[in-house]
């Protein structure tokens, strides 16, 4: 995939009516279910185990992974804390999953880019949330 500015450079560069460019796989957005799965996959996570670490109830769950339900924003942001996933990675799950990306100057969207950054486990994420005055939503 390539970044963005040099996405914006090849289309700053086409000739008038040369749209071809957006057939490439730069332009694809994969589905939210499919894009899980594979950081699931890659993170050696098997659905079973993403639904117990998420606390969801298990046909619930299936839902997500199978791409019946759409994951709330909160379950993204908790799924990139699982795997660890970097800010980038994190905004372009939520990007994926058509939520609102991590605003700094919301208090809680400012508490998970804190958690992200400092590597911090699901569990201690949890714990900061409950330690500042956020109540542990249901997911």
């Amino acid at each position: 995939m390539k970044p963005t500015k040099e996405l914006i450079n090849q289309i700053k560069n086409r000739k008038e009516g040369d749209m071809e460019f957006l057939e490439g796989q730069d332009f694809k957005c994969p589905k939210i279910q499919y894009y899980l799965s594979d950081l699931l996959r890659e993170g050696g996570i098997s659905g079973r185990e993403f639904i117990r670490e998420m606390n969801l109830e298990r046909s619930y769950g299936y839902q997500i992974l199978n791409g019946n339900r759409r994951p709330s924003r909160e379950l993204l942001v908790r799924t990139a804390l699982l795997l660890r996933l970097n800010l980038e990675e994190t905004q372009r799950l939520l990007k994926i999953g058509k939520r609102e990306i991590l605003y700094p100057r919301v208090r809680k969207d400012a508490l998970a880019i804190y958690a992200i950054e400092k590597k911090l486990s699901l569990q201690e994420y949890l714990e900061l949330l409950e330690e500042h005055g956020n109540d542990r939503q249901r997911v």
